[in-house]
């Protein structure tokens, strides 16, 4: 299966800006041009100038047109992680939105994921985070929460904050640990999609469970999704004496 059309003229258009055919500060021809030039249609052109947007590319402006931003994709996430405090403040400095959420119930294989028991109910919630600054689309990550925290979920992107500060607050239960699993994947098409990226590209598939301070159960699981040069995790590990 090729790539989508709109993924093929938005990477065109990124080797023209990278070549310097439309250098920084300059104008990319408008949507009906652009039609003209590849023959494709305008709600093309428009997705393929969004993910140009979301790579840190171009800005979109009214009566101005997309405006060349940056050479080169924009918005790569780096962290330095020596403890569960260090991924907490992480996920502050970046803005959360919601796409969905759906009731789920755990089969074997979602249930050995988050850690919990075959048949148990969670609530998903699926969500991407940006920059605050650029606006630039860094991850996608699925929250699975217990039911009992239903009243978390209208926060989830309506209110500035991450998921375990909303918790934290509800029952006045801090973090007291992080289980980390790192993998590599390749990207399903929802979130390829928001990340600007072609379908099965390759990415980095980071799984957090949440432990709160008193309970031995999960608190509550996020798996994130960061394509191929968005995200780079540096730790520093010490030799036990």
């Amino acid at each position: 299966m090729g790539k989508p059309i709109y993924v093929e003229l938005a990477e065109t258009l990124q080797q023209q800006i990278t070549s310097g055919k439309y250098p920084v500060g300059s104008t990319l021809p408008p949507e009906m041009t652009l039609c003209e030039i590849h023959g494709v249609s305008r709600f093309t052109a428009r997705a393929a100038l969004a993910a140009l947007q979301r790579q840190g590319l171009v800005s979109r402006r009214p009566r101005i047109g997309s405006v060349v931003m940056a050479s080169n994709p924009q918005g790569s996430y780096s962290v330095q992680t020596n403890s569960a405090t260090d991924i907490l403040r992480f996920t502050s400095t970046s803005d959360l939105h919601l796409v969905s959420t759906e009731d789920v119930v755990a089969d074997a294989m979602l249930a050995r994921e988050l850690g919990g028991n075959v048949g148990e109910m969670w609530i998903k919630v699926s969500t991407f985070r940006d920059s605050p600054d650029t606006k630039v689309v860094a991850s996608w990550t699925d929250f699975y929460l217990r039911p009992e925290h239903r009243s978390v979920v209208p926060l989830i992107g309506n209110k500035r904050g991450s998921v375990w500060q909303f918790l934290s607050e509800l029952q006045q239960r801090p973090i007291d640990r992080i289980e980390q699993t790192v993998e590599a994947c390749k990207l399903p098409k929802e979130a390829a999609v928001v990340l600007g990226v072609a379908p099965k590209s390759p990415a980095l598939r980071t799984v957090y469970r949440l432990y709160a301070e008193g309970l031995s159960e999960v608190y509550y699981v996020a798996i994130s999704l960061y394509p191929e040069g968005r995200f780079k995790l540096s730790q520093t590990l010490r030799r036990e004496r």
